[in-house]
């Protein structure tokens, strides 16, 4: 169990972005029901034990079934994911190129009911940076091989319950269940569904900005599901909230400008 956490969030209203790429100021989509039970369309993949950097096995991340895998991203070098060494990731590989992917989280800090406006709560939610990598088996070993597609720099509170985020990296479509996972309920508080622009048939994930300032970056899953939007919603439409969405656009074209990589 991870009982090293330090519980200390509140001060953590409002965190500066700590590197380049596409930021805006989202407000996540929230369903206060279960996630939609998998389908053909979701596609489980493998995950790969120990792949890139120590992992913890308590569980079998291949398959969604109540029980958790996780590591320990607390010891290194900055708080910026995309720059931290050593270069941990959970990483799962996937049959062929999605675009989406949803996040069965094992929260191990939180139960289910309205997001708390204490800070702690805020970033158990998105505690989890996401990256992409198209490769062949055994490959994408490499840190220059992946993508950061998600990182969630800092969070506020400006309607109490529902935190908006400051996202890095390519600023995903997001949708979070309240009520977890049609199969596993509250054991997987916080079901999250990510869209993005490009596919990728590797996806990991390691810990995101804001754990990494907190030095409590020690993310869980119960699973990883990879889908392509199209599938499961035939319109092709986002469930994207209007905030996000404007905001994204009007900050794309200086989001491009940016150099990632910046301390």
């Amino acid at each position: 169990m991870t009982t090293h956490r330090h519980h200390f969030f509140a001060a953590l209203a409002s965190i500066p972005l700590l590197f380049g790429g596409v930021e805006a100021l989202g407000s996540p989509l929230y369903l206060d029901g279960v996630s939609p039970a998998l389908s053909s369309a979701f596609d489980l993949g493998t995950h790969l034990p120990s792949y890139i950097g120590p992992t913890v096995n308590e569980g079998n991340g291949t398959a969604l079934d109540g029980t958790r895998v996780y590591f320990f991203d607390n010891d290194f070098s900055t708080d910026n994911p995309a720059t931290a060494t050593p270069f941990n990731l959970l990483v799962w590989q996937f049959g062929s190129v999605k675009d989406s992917v949803r996040l069965y989280t094992h929260q191990d800090h939180y139960f289910g009911g309205p997001i708390a406006d204490d800070g702690f709560t805020a970033n158990e939610v998105l505690e989890y940076s996401v990256w992409g990598c198209n490769g062949p088996t055994g490959g994408c070993k490499d840190k220059s091989e992946w993508t950061l597609l998600s990182d969630p720099t800092g969070y506020s509170f400006p309607t109490a319950g529902k935190p908006e985020y400051v996202f890095a990296g390519l600023v995903p479509a997001a949708t979070i269940y309240r009520g977890g996972s049609a199969e596993f309920g509250l054991v997987n508080a916080y079901v999250q569904d990510f869209t993005f622009t490009s596919g990728y048939n590797f996806f990991g994930i390691r810990g995101s900005t804001i754990a990494m300032v907190a030095n409590t970056a020690d993310g869980e899953l119960d699973a990883m599901a990879a889908f392509n939007r199209v599938d499961v919603n035939p319109t092709g439409a986002v469930p994207e909230p209007s905030t996000l969405a404007l905001l994204t656009a009007g900050l794309f074209g200086l989001g491009a400008m940016r150099r990632r990589g910046n301390a």
